[in-house]
Formats: C-alpha cells, structure tokens, sequence
C-alpha cells in the first residue's frame, strides 16, 4: 500500500496501478474485507487519473455500499460527483455531490463539505450557470481557507477564476488565477502548475489577445506531458486549435485538434471528446472537406443525444429540489421527534405533509417551465444569434450588395430587441424561480419612492416612444414599507414592463402608493389589453398562465405569476381586477411594521 501511495503522489500512475492489483489479488485470496477496500479505493483513484473515470466510478460505487465509515462515505460520494463531471453527466454528478454534501451537513463534518460544494459549482458551471457556480465556490473557498486544505484551495482557486472569466470580469478572473498558480508553484509537482498556466491562457483569449494566450498554453502543454491528465491535456491541445482556427489557420488548427483527439480518446471524458469533434468538423468545414466535417458533426450529436437521454431523467433542477425537499423532511422529522409527547403531534406531521406535497407540485411546475425555457433559448435565442453570425459574415466577405445592407441591419436590430426581450424577462423568472428556493428573504423598513422613481425613470423612455402616458401619484414624500429590495424592484419591472407591452399608443399606465391602516397600497394600472378570469385564475393558483409554444413575441409568460410568489415572501398578495379589452389594475399591499 505505501509503495502505491509512494508511485501515486509521484505521478507514476502504471507503477501505481500494478501495486494496488496485486494487493487487491492478496486481499481477496485471504479474504481481508478492510484491505481489499482500501486496494479497490485506491485503484479508483489510479484510472481517475488515467482518465478512466468510468471504470473509477464502478470501483467506487462498489465500495461505497461496504463502507459505513461516514467520512470515507462522503469522499466516496465526492469522487463519483467528480467521475461524472469529467464524463458530461452533469446531472448524475450533481445528485452525488448533493448526496454528500447533505451527508456532511447531517453529522456536522464542516470540512468535508468543501469537495461537495466545489462539485456543484463545477456541475452548474458546466451548465452555463456560472453566477450559481461562483456561488457555491466562494462558500468553498472560505471554508478551504479557514480549514488550511491547501488541495483545494488551489482548485477552487482556479474555478473562481473561470466563473470571473465568464462573467467579463477579466481583472478578478486573472487575479484569481495567479493566485492559485502562485500557491502551487509554493507546494505542488510541477505537473500541477498546468491547470492554472492553461486557465491563465484561457482568459487572455477570452478577452482577445492571443499572443499571452498561446505563452501560457504552451507553458500549460509543457506541464500536462509530464503527467498522465490526458483529458485535461487535451483540451489545453486544443486551446492551440483554438487560437488557430480565430487567425485563418486551419491546417495548423487541424493537426492540434487531430492529436487532441488521440489524446482525450485514451479517457472517458466525453466532453472534451465532444469539444474537440466539434472543432474538428468547423475546421474541415472551411477547408472544403464538408465528408469529415459531417462525421464528426454525426459523432458529436450521437454522444450529445446520449448525454441529453441522461439529462431528461436527472436535470440539474430536480437534483437541486431533491436537495431542498430532503432537507425539508429531515426539518419534519426533527418537529417530530421534538413533539411527539405533545397533543399535537399528528396536526403538525399533517401540515408538514401538506407543505411538501405543495411544494412538489411547485417545484414540478419549475421543470415544467425550466424545460420551456430551454426550448425558448434553443429556439427564438439561438436561431436569431446563428442568423446574426451568417447575415454579418455573407456582408463582411461582399456576398451582399451594399445597397442592401441597411435594410438587413435594421432587420437585425428588431430581432437582436427581441432576444434581448426575451432574455431579460428569462433571467427575472429564473432569479425568482431560485428565490421560491430559499428559505431567507431580507425584509427591511425602507422609503419605497426613491426606488419606485428609479425603475420609473427606466420605463419612462419606453413609455414616451410606445406615446404612453407614464404617470405616478405618491400620496406623500417618504412612503415606508417592509420589502425585500431585490424582490420588490422585480417585481415593480415585471408589473411596468407588462402594462407597457400589452398598452397600445395613447393609452396610459399609473403608479400609486398610499397608506391604509397598518400597510403601504401600491397600484399598477393601465388601459391595455386586460386578461380574462381563466388566465386571472391561472395566476392567482400560482401557475403560469398557458404559453403559447408557438409564439413567443409578446414574452414567454412568466411575468405575474412570479410576481405572486415573490410577494408571498414578502407578506403581501397580489390583487387582479381586469377584463379583456378594458385594462388592467394589480394592486398590493405590503406592511408597515413587522409580526
């Protein structure tokens, strides 16, 4: 066993391998349960390294039944969540990293919830969800940080750094990224450098300057071949390609992309698999060789298809759920146990049971409008933006007379407005959607008008193009209520935006805020389109009212709806009076002091 661990912190992985084989052959001729697990274990980790991580994850989930030791359950737990990742199972690698992260939760083992949390971050990153990722991230660090695991705090280190990247902050993606390349240069194997060097490199692409770019992916390439991270080395060979194929060089970029290939095909890593094949069918594309480029196209969506078969059955948002139900039921079971003397056990057994049964059907209706909102994005986002890039293209290389251009860009803009009309009130409904989640909500006594005139002062451009009367009527200077501000601010912005999308021209909207005993009345009102009783009573069941999958031209939908559940949080409802051709009033009242 010291020999293997000897090979296996030296990067002698096969030396490794042969070591922890012949010990799992003694244990299992000698019927030594402990040692074989331990042989098993380690093996795992070995084809991990190798690349092999779905025969790791075998190894692991066989050892994880035998195992009753919580700590070593939890890192079992981790590695598979970390296995999946590299494989493109996302959703499988998130239900195990909440699995272990509720494990240490439970036994209060603070420390062990630092590679669950890494994991998460790692599965919603991979998701495009890169704000939830650096979320989760930042947690880890802390706690890597006051805990010393200096392993993973160069890791999360390097995350973060990507999540900044992602979200165009190339200041603190950069100094995230020297910072975990400084403490690895102070402790680790200078095969370890080549994460942080590759994401190094990365950003400077990312924000358009290649030459630092390809400095560091080489240094980055240096460091990977003195070890065995094929999948990782592979994509940094193809970060090469990448370069590549943005200066016109595809011959260049094809000999990257091809010894990418060979490398990530030495791993189950299907992702970067999926990657470089992509890369390699753009690339044969512009060279005119459109037989390779759809077999590697072909290649591609077979293991997409795959992977998204997976994703039906375990998307990211029923694991997260799961999590939150699985912590709701262990609140129940506490409210039990603590109880069960008391008269009223059953009562409160039987709220709890009616509070989850609510909840499921909340959060069902979430993947129900979640998947919708994927097909939006497949759809009416990615179309027009696919569109953008060829219209552009045909006018840069002159397939398009001049005299035409005008014409074409002012067709782009109308639909470049709609995307972003889409997307804004997509990002609104997800950022509620997460906040029905949460169990905190920051209620503070503030002045309600300077915030009302700010989201005021927004809309009132919007108004005066569409020739919409925007007024206001406050009935005195400071109006104080108990809000949660980011909740109240969309909430406004829905209820705004709505009265001016459905409003023709020289029609009105009116905001006015007055006191009434104990509560703060606010009122939007127009003279629009109005609803019927059926999409009022849609609404005030907390569902969204029926989309229209067909057209997607007013918005998608999601608007009032969420508006009612974020104002349930906030102790206040939502008031409908509206008939169809005679406007609209939503009404809300929210209250002065807090219970």
């Amino acid at each position: 066993s010291k020999i293997g661990e000897y090979y296996g912190r030296h990067g002698q992985i096969d030396q490794a391998t042969e070591q922890f084989s012949q010990m799992l052959d003694f244990a299992r001729k000698n019927r030594l349960k402990k040692v074989e697990i331990t042989a098993l274990s380690n093996l795992a980790l070995c084809k991990a390294q190798l690349g092999k991580f779905l025969d790791a994850i075998e190894s692991w989930k066989l050892i994880l039944p035998k195992n009753r030791d919580v700590e070593r359950r939890i890192n079992i737990l981790s590695n598979i969540s970390a296995g999946y990742g590299y494989v493109g199972e996302g959703s499988l690698s998130l239900k195990y990293a909440f699995d272990a992260l509720n494990t240490a939760e439970i036994n209060k083992l603070e420390e062990l919830k630092i590679s669950p949390l890494i994991n998460i971050g790692t599965a919603y990153e991979r998701d495009q969800m890169h704000q939830k990722a650096l979320d989760y991230w930042l947690i880890a660090l802390d706690l890597a940080k006051r805990f010393n695991a200096t392993q993973s705090l160069y890791n999360v280190l390097n995350n973060i750094a990507l999540a900044y990247n992602a979200l165009e902050n190339k200041e603190l993606a950069l100094k995230y990224a020297f910072e975990s390349l400084e403490l690895r240069e102070k402790c680790a194997f200078m095969e370890e450098l080549a994460a942080p060097l590759n994401n190094i490199g990365f950003i400077y692409e990312t924000h358009g300057d290649p030459d630092s770019a390809l400095e560091y992916y080489e240094k980055a390439l240096e460091k990977y071949r003195l070890g065995n991270e094929y999948s990782s080395m592979a994509n940094c060979i193809a970060n090469f390609a990448s370069i590549h194929i943005k200066k016109g060089d595809y011959q260049k970029a094809r000999g990257y992309l091809e010894e990418a290939l060979e490398t990530v095909r030495r791993t189950d890593a299907q992702n970067v698999a999926v990657r470089v094949m992509n890369m390699l069918a753009e690339v044969y594309a512009k060279l005119g060789d459109y037989v390779k480029a759809y077999e590697y196209m072909r290649q591609t969506m077979n293991i997409e298809n795959e992977l998204n078969a997976n994703r039906k059955e375990n998307s990211i948002s029923v694991n997260e759920a799961n999590y939150y139900k699985r912590k709701i039921e262990l609140q129940a079971e506490a409210y039990r146990k603590k109880n069960k003397e008391l008269k009223h056990k059953n009562k409160l057994i039987r709220e709890t049971g009616v509070e989850l049964q609510k909840r499921n059907a909340v959060l069902n209706h979430t993947v129900e409008v979640l998947n919708w909102l994927v097909s939006v994005i497949s759809h009416d986002v990615r179309a027009p933006l696919g569109n953008f890039t060829r219209m552009l293209g045909m006018m840069l290389d002159g397939s398009i007379a001049k005299e035409e251009h005008e014409e074409i860009l002012q067709s782009l803009k109308n639909s470049g407005e709609h995307v972003y009309k889409l997307v804004d009130e997509m990002l609104d409904g997800i950022r509620l959607q997460r906040r029905k989640l949460d169990f905190y909500v920051d209620l503070v006594r503030q002045d309600l008008v300077p915030i009302l005139m700010s989201i005021f002062s927004i809309y009132l451009p919007i108004a005066i193009r569409k020739r919409i009367d925007l007024t206001y009527n406050f009935s005195e200077e400071v109006i104080e209520a108990l809000v949660d501000t980011d909740l109240f601010k969309i909430v406004i912005r829905n209820l705004l935006n709505n009265a001016l999308k459905f409003t023709d021209e020289q029609g009105s909207v009116d905001i006015s805020v007055s006191h009434e005993g104990d509560y703060v009345r606010l009122c939007v009102s127009d003279t629009g389109k109005g609803m019927d009783s059926k999409t009022i009573k849609a609404i005030n069941d907390g569902l969204v009212p029926e989309i229209n999958k067909d057209r997607v031209d007013d918005g998608i939908g999601l608007g009032l709806s969420l508006c009612r559940n974020a104002l349930l949080r906030m102790n206040s409802s939502l008031e409908i009076e509206s008939s169809p051709g005679k406007g609209s009033k939503i009404s809300m009242n929210f209250p002065i002091k807090g219970h």
